[in-house]
This record gives C-alpha cells, structure tokens and sequence, in this order.
C-alpha cells in the first residue's frame, strides 16, 4: 500500500472509531465507580482535551501511526500531559489493527517506550489490539447470516510477520471458507481459480479490513475483472466490519480488560453463507 493511502485510511479509521465510541450506549457504565477496575485513574488514549478539569470518565480519543503532523510518541506525549493535568495517571493505548503484524508488535510499542522516557510519572500501557478479541468473529457471522452462496474466501491484507496471519486461516475456517491476502500469499486470484476448479459457481468475498478506503475499493475494481475473466461465476462482494456500537463495544472491552474469562465455545463452520452487499454499482458483480 502506498504511505499516503496508508495515512489516509489510518485517519479514517481513527476518527471513525472515535466517534462511534464517544456515541456508544455502553459509555454510560465506563464512568468511573468503586468497583471499576480502573476506578478514577481510568483514561484511554485521546489526542485532544479541550482544557484541564476533573475527570468524570474515560477520556477517548485518537491518534496516528504514519505520516502524522508528529510522531506517535509525540501525540502520546502532548495528549497525556493534558490528562494529567486533568487529573489522569493511568492511560492505555489500544492499536486499532486487525492483525498482530509489524506495526501491532514493533512499531507501536517503539513509540509507547519513547514516550514512557518523557512521561515518567504515568502509567502507560498498551492494551491487546482490536483484532485479538474473541467476539469479532460474531460480528462477522452476522454479516455472514443472510444469503446463501457456494463458497466463502475471507481476504486479509496479510502480515508478512512470521505467523501473523495464522489467525485469518483459524478465521477464514470457522466461518467454513478459506483465506485470501492482498499484499502476500496467497492471493485472492488463487483463491478463486480454486474454487473455479473445484467446480464452484458463486463465490463471496468478505474483505477483512476495519473499514472502506483505497484498498477496499482497490479490491472491487479487482473483483470486477475477476468477474470479467470469468464470466461463468458469480461473486457477492461483502463490504468491511465499518463502525458501529457494535465493534465500539469490542474496542471498549479490550481498552477496560472486559474480554469474557470463561471459555469460548468452539468456532462452528458456517458453510455456504454470506452476505448479499453491492460495494460499487456493477453488472458483473453484486
């Protein structure tokens, strides 16, 4: 992906996030109690206070990884200084990223340490990124819940990380399709002939991003020229998670260590379904 275009769906997904979190229902129990785990010193990372006061909940906010007006550690720093002053000594940084790659494992905790050497007197943590919680895959089976289709493919960017895109496989097989990536091995091309071969007729396509921007449409420009090179299939392109109270409360779960301790129940393959969704107006694909 170009830096720019990295940049650029970086802001929006942010901002996105933001504002489905400071809109969410669930806000109304992160204010701070006696029994909350985080009590009076909560705060979740946010990039702007408007001035010092007391704190009466969690402060939300966002901040960017590349091609920012500073870097990371420097939103870090200039945020955290504002909550202290607004009485906060405890904030928690949250990577809204789907899979544990470079940036989740290497770059931000980089910065988080840079900005720890200049914030001495506060506690600053780095929560497990968006991707790591076990409800995603709900979200995903409701998008899936609808239409019936032959075969599912589940396309990630990918991870060139070693291992780090073994949760996409363990995905992509819980919901009954197979795994696809964007920028490595294997491609949704691959995926596709596949499935051709194997004599399926209707294929869809579940792009596995947070939310719409240019490699999303970059992926139904290349789904339309799939559909072009063969005619005798038929693709449904899902559209991504994209905000809602629904993923907010995920993000709200991890920022506040609410992940469910019991358990999960094994992942029950959801074979031939998916969601019926036209991305872009398209006579070739729907």
């Amino acid at each position: 992906m170009e830096l720019g275009e990295r940049a650029a769906m970086e802001r929006s997904a942010t901002s996105q996030a933001a504002s489905f979190l400071r809109r969410a229902p669930a806000l109304d129990w992160l204010r701070p109690s006696t029994t909350s785990p985080l009590g009076e010193e909560a705060g979740i990372f946010r990039s702007r206070v408007s001035q010092p006061e007391t704190v009466n909940g969690p402060l939300v906010g966002t901040a960017c990884l590349e091609v920012g007006a500073v870097p990371l550690h420097q939103q870090i720093v200039a945020f955290s200084q504002r909550a202290q002053a607004a009485g906060v000594n405890r904030v928690r940084v949250l990577p809204l990223f789907l899979l544990a790659g470079v940036h989740v494992m290497e770059d931000i905790p980089a910065e988080v340490e840079l900005a720890r050497h200049e914030l001495p007197d506060l506690n600053l943590e780095i929560c497990p990124h968006l991707g790591s919680h076990p409800g995603l895959i709900g979200l995903l089976r409701h998008k899936l819940s609808t239409t019936a289709t032959e075969a599912l493919i589940v396309l990630s960017h990918g991870s060139r990380r070693p291992g780090g895109n073994a949760p996409i496989y363990t995905l992509a097989q819980g919901l009954g399709g197979t795994a696809a990536f964007w920028a490595v091995a294997p491609s949704l091309d691959t995926q596709v002939i596949h499935y051709m071969q194997s004599g399926v007729q209707r294929v869809a396509i579940l792009p596995y991003f947070l939310f719409a921007g240019s490699t999303t449409d970059a992926i139904t420009h290349h789904t339309e020229e799939l559909a072009e090179r063969f005619p005798r299939m038929g693709f449904h392109l899902l559209p991504p998670l994209g905000p809602s109270p629904e993923l907010a409360n995920l993000v709200i779960d991890l920022a506040l260590d609410r992940i469910p301790t019991k358990p999960q129940q094994a992942l029950v393959p959801m074979q031939r379904v998916a969601f019926r969704h036209a991305v872009h107006p398209s006579s070739l694909v729907s």
